[in-house]
């Protein structure tokens, strides 16, 4: 199989339906030069047959495996794993309850050729009241900044080499902005980022 421009890197456990909804999100994008690949956090059965099945139903696309055990620790461990394995031009790491526009990909690698970036956001959604700490309803426009409190995990694509670079060295809740800080701070000479100033996916 020959390598992607990105690889999408969706950490799971147990939710099989919202994984569902995110697979298939990916599967209706109109950029196709990707693979999505399931990381479970430890085994599962039933997600065993359900990824089994996804990837008879895309098998150029889609991917999956299984930690040895558990880490329980906001995916972030199977994150440095992702890291670590990726191969592709581009990473993105997502969750499993998240879904994403069909014109997502599309619209970031757009913005990606125009402006020769190597990180690019997009604004989000949030189904919970007071996301990231903001006085702000669910489902209200959550406006993206590549910095602490200000960031989802799946709200940004990035060059795996300055990925690589920094790692996921933050295991805790704030991990995700941790992460996005460690890649800034390579420097402006280094890191030149971008952003599509629309709503592209819900983190639920």
């Amino acid at each position: 199989m020959l390598v992607p421009r990105i690889t999408i890197y969706c950490v799971a456990y147990r939710r099989y339906s919202q994984l569902l909804v995110l697979v298939h999100s990916f599967m209706c994008q109109t950029f196709h030069n990707f693979r999505l690949v399931v990381i479970h956090d430890g085994y599962d059965i039933t997600m065993e047959r359900l990824l089994s099945w996804l990837k008879k139903s895309y098998p150029d696309r889609f991917d999956f495996f299984f930690t040895e055990k558990r880490y329980n620790d906001y995916g972030h461990s199977l994150r440095e794993i992702a890291i670590e394995r990726c191969d592709s031009e581009f990473i993105m790491l997502t969750n499993d309850d998240n879904y994403y526009v069909p014109l997502f990909l599309q619209l970031m690698f757009e913005k990606v050729e125009r402006d020769k970036l190597d990180l690019v956001l997009c604004d989000m959604i949030h189904s919970h009241e007071q996301p990231g700490g903001r006085p702000q309803g669910s489902y209200s426009t959550f406006i993206t900044e590549p910095r602490m409190f200000c960031v989802d995990i799946g709200c940004f694509i990035v060059k795996t080499q300055l990925a690589k670079a920094v790692g996921f060295r933050d295991k805790t809740f704030s991990g995700d902005g941790t992460f996005v800080e460690d890649i800034m701070r390579l420097g402006d000479n280094v890191v030149k980022w971008g952003k599509v100033d629309k709503v592209l996916f819900v983190h639920n």
